[in-house]
C-alpha cells in the first residue's frame, strides 16, 4: 500500500484521506469545464479508499441522470465526482489533494470538447467523447 494522501477544501470544512494514490485523468467535457472553470484533473479511487475527517460542509449536486458532484457549501470548492448507480467510483479533484511527487496524467477524455487555448504536455491516450462513452457502456455490460 502506498502513502496516504490528504485532501481538503479551501476552508477546511471538508477534509479527507485517500488510502493510496489512484490513476490521474483529465476530462475536457463542457460540463466539467463549467463546474471547475477549467479542465477537470482528477485522481480515481474506490469508495473504500476515502475516509472523511470532516464533511460538515459537503453537499452533492445531481449534475446528470448518472452522476453527482460534491462540493463545499461554505467556500465553494469543487471536490468530487461519482457515479450514482453504485457510488463506488470517485474522481477526486487533484487541486484538493497533497499530491505525492512523480504522479502523471494517465489519460485525457472528451478531447473533442477541449478549447484550443491550452494543451497538456505528455504522451498518453486521448479519447473523444464518443470513445469515452463507448468504453463506459462496455464496462457496464
Amino acid at each position: 500500500m502506498g502513502e496516504k494522501i490528504h485532501g481538503h477544501c479551501l476552508c477546511g470544512g471538508v477534509a479527507f484521506t485517500l488510502s493510496e494514490p489512484g490513476p490521474i485523468s483529465a476530462c475536457h467535457c463542457r460540463m466539467c469545464q463549467r463546474w471547475t472553470g477549467s479542465v477537470f484533473i482528477d485522481m480515481m479511487v474506490e469508495d473504500d479508499q476515502i475516509e472523511f475527517q470532516r464533511d460538515d460542509t459537503l453537499a452533492w449536486y445531481n449534475s446528470s441522470d448518472w452522476a453527482q458532484r460534491g462540493f463545499c457549501v461554505n467556500c465553494g470548492s469543487s471536490l468530487f465526482y461519482r457515479m450514482k448507480h453504485d457510488g463506488a467510483h470517485w474522481a477526486v479533484l487533484v487541486g484538493s489533494l497533497d499530491i505525492p511527487p512523480g504522479q502523471t496524467i494517465s489519460e485525457e477524455i472528451f478531447v473533442d470538447e477541449k478549447p484550443d487555448l491550452y494543451d497538456l504536455a505528455g504522451d498518453r491516450p486521448r479519447l473523444t467523447g464518443a470513445q469515452t462513452i463507448a468504453r463506459f457502456n462496455e464496462s457496464q455490460s
